[in-house]
């Protein structure tokens, strides 16, 4: 092979290299580009999403449609001071003592006559006898039907009392409610289906302020 054939193939040979050398460093650029920009659109995203969530979070406490109003109160603490249902309890207490008080005195003279017959049987004759522990048998079941009669009227009298309490109660919690401006009032109570409560949201003492403020004022 001649001289100009190597020349001509060492041209040829230098040529394609020299393309291939441009062809690469153009694609590095391309790759350099398409990683800067990449990198400034995930960057922009991730300050979008940063100022989306905050605007969520600012809406979350300044918006009052996308989020509740809850509080709760402890029953147990507002029965203790709540004047109503301090009344409620002492009259039921005063029927209930009542009822046991008239029981009481009916068992005090059957068991009287039960002595007297006892002490006397021995010299009584057959149809005293008989007469006497008719009379016992009739003051027994007389005792009886007292006692269930007391008992059935007691407990009517308790549900129409707490009835009403609980009625007047729940009106006056509606008012409260609204006036403080809670979506939800819970109640909560130990060993109640509420396991945990935030001590931040106990409104018990305000509740119960309002609850007698109210009461004394329709009374």
């Amino acid at each position: 092979m001649s001289k100009i054939s190597h020349l001509i193939i060492y041209t040829v040979i230098f040529i394609s290299l020299f393309v291939l050398f441009l062809l690469q460093i153009n694609h590095n650029n391309e790759l350099k580009s398409y990683q800067t920009n990449i990198s400034k659109t995930s960057d922009i995203n991730i300050v979008k999403d940063k100022q989306e969530a905050t605007l969520s979070n600012n809406n979350k406490y300044t918006n009052d449609s996308n989020f509740f109003r809850i509080a709760y109160v402890n029953s147990d603490t507002v029965s203790k001071y709540y004047k109503y249902a301090q009344k409620v309890k002492a009259t039921l207490l005063r029927k209930k003592d009542a009822a046991e008080k008239q029981i009481k005195n009916k068992y005090q003279s059957y068991e009287g006559l039960v002595r007297e017959f006892e002490k006397a049987a021995p010299i009584m004759g057959e149809r005293e006898k008989m007469e006497k522990a008719q009379k016992i048998r009739l003051l027994e079941q007389e005792i009886m039907k007292v006692e269930q009669d007391l008992s059935k009227q007691l407990a009517n009298e308790e549900i129409n009392i707490t009835q009403s309490y609980v009625i007047k109660t729940e009106k006056y919690m509606q008012t409260i409610g609204k006036k403080l401006g809670y979506d939800y009032v819970l109640s909560y109570r130990i060993g109640g289906p509420m396991l945990y409560a935030n001590p931040d949201l106990d409104i018990t003492s305000k509740i119960i302020e309002l609850l007698n403020s109210k009461y004394q004022s329709n009374n």
